[in-house]
Parts: structure tokens; C-alpha cells; sequence
């Protein structure tokens, strides 16, 4: 089992996410740390948590990768079967690897098992975020179907416990376009052709948003959204799904991409596929 925690300046705030993860009730945990060449006290902080936990393995960066590169190498690096990101402005509760370990262990079609989640904004409230929109879908197409339109919450299993081979079958998170904008959807795409989702109804984990948040740093313009959907395709393509099923999930982005610009023929054959 693998810990992976990616960070870059985050001096202020990862002492928590590690003090959690020190305090899993889940055996033989891997902390696989990156720091991505932090300018501030970041690297410090996390080798004084290396001098008193064993099971800790820090990667210093020689020059500053992005979270999407840091990330990949990461779960490239790490020893364990199942893995998950502890992003280093999220809390974990202790029975947070247990519990999704578990949901696994019990499903074997699932690839990923995650919670709920608390989500505090930058100087705000807590609010719980829950995705179920997958819940009880077996079929790879299905998943895709809910996976594409990214609904509200998409993002919630981003905090979630998978398979070391998901990473090897997907290849890791992919950038679009626009770099590294919102690529963690591409990513979560690509997985849920593969296998299941399993949600824990559960709060096992908290999101602390701070001003310098990467994800609130995006701009979240047209320009982004359209290089997002492109690379949506691409995940797509480089899925195992057959030819019919590729065009059925590739439907709905490509309509949205190209919109009136799409050939006559080719919009009565996504209104055929009731795309």
C-alpha cells in the first residue's frame, strides 16, 4: 500500500496531511513524498517526518515537474499493490485506508474505492461532497456515458483508493492541450473504463482549499474547456473499448467540440446513437 503525496510550497499545511497518514490503522504503509523543487520550507517539514517514520520514501526533484508529471512519477515509483494520493492540503481519517481496502477486497471488477468528503473553502465552511452517480454500474459504457458529461462532484474519487495495474493499463495521467488543466477528469475517464468505482458512504476524507490552490489558479475559460474534451477523446481512443462503444462515448464530446461545424452525415449518426 502506497501513500502518494506530490507537493510544491506547501510548508503551511502538509504537516497535517502526513500526521494523518501516520496515523492509519492500515499496516505496512508506504509514504512515497515528491516535492517539486518547493522554494519555501516544504522539503524541512517533510524530512523532519521522514527522521521518525521508517516508512517514508522522499523524491527531491532537481528542477520543478507540475503536479501531473510529479504525480505519474510517483505512482511509477511505488512498491505497493494499491495506492492513493494524499494531496498535501487533504486529511485523511485514520480508518481512511482500511475501509477502502476493504471495499476492494470485496469487488474484484472495482479498480477504485473512495469516500465522501468534507470540502472547506478558502476561508469557509465545511460542505459535504458526495458522488453517486456510479454506483451499481457494471458496464464499462455506462460508466463512460456519466464519466464524459463530468457531473457535479466528478472529482470526488480523485481522493480514492486504486490498483496499482489501473495505473499501468490507463499509463498515467494525461495532459491535454492546456497542460495540466483539470487532467485528474481525463484520468478518472480513463479508469472508469476499466473497472468500477466503489463508494464508501463515509467522510473519510477532508479537502482544504487555500488561495495558492492549483485548481483555483485555472482559468476556467472556453479555450480550457475545449482542450479538456479533446483530450477526453483521446482517453477514450486509447481505452480497449470496441469501435462501436468508442463512437457512442466520443458522441458527446465531439458535439461539443466541433458543435455546427460537424459534417451533416456525421451528426445523423450521433442522433442515431441518440448522442
Amino acid at each position: 500500500m502506497t501513500a502518494l503525496v506530490p507537493t510544491y510550497n506547501g510548508s503551511r499545511f502538509i504537516q497535517r496531511t502526513l500526521d494523518s497518514l501516520a496515523a492509519q490503522t492500515w499496516p505496512n504503509l508506504e509514504i512515497l513524498i515528491g516535492d517539486d523543487r518547493s522554494t519555501d520550507d516544504t522539503l524541512d517539514v517533510v524530512r523532519r517526518f521522514a527522521e521518525h517514520h521508517p516508512n517514508v520514501r522522499i523524491v527531491e526533484r532537481e528542477s520543478n515537474l507540475g503536479w501531473l508529471r510529479n504525480s505519474n512519477d510517483l505512482m511509477a515509483r511505488a512498491r505497493g499493490e494499491l495506492m492513493f494520493f494524499a494531496f498535501h492540503d487533504d486529511v485523511v481519517a485514520p480508518t481512511y485506508v482500511e475501509r477502502l481496502a476493504e471495499a476492494l477486497r470485496t469487488n474484484e471488477r472495482a479498480v477504485l474505492a473512495f469516500s465522501d468528503m468534507n470540502v472547506y473553502e478558502v476561508d469557509g465552511p465545511g460542505r459535504l461532497h458526495v458522488f453517486d452517480e456510479l454506483e451499481g454500474l457494471r458496464s464499462s459504457v455506462e460508466r463512460g456515458r456519466v464519466m464524459v458529461r463530468r457531473p457535479g462532484n466528478w472529482w470526488v474519487p480523485n481522493r480514492g483508493l486504486f490498483r496499482s495495474s489501473a495505473f499501468a493499463t490507463v499509463g498515467g495521467i494525461h495532459p491535454n492541450e492546456q497542460g495540466e488543466y483539470s487532467a485528474d477528469w481525463t484520468w478518472l475517464l480513463g479508469l472508469s473504463l476499466i473497472g468500477e468505482f466503489v463508494r464508501v458512504p463515509e467522510m473519510l476524507c477532508e479537502k482544504y482549499y487555500t488561495r495558492g490552490s492549483l485548481s483555483k489558479r485555472w482559468p476556467h475559460d472556453e479555450t480550457q474547456l475545449l482542450a479538456l474534451r479533446k483530450s477526453g477523446i483521446a482517453e477514450i481512443r486509447r481505452s480497449s473499448l470496441g469501435p462501436i462503444a468508442k463512437t457512442r462515448l466520443t458522441g458527446h464530446l465531439w458535439r461539443r467540440v466541433y458543435g455546427r461545424r460537424l459534417p451533416g452525415w456525421v451528426k445523423r449518426v450521433l442522433r442515431r446513437l441518440g448522442l
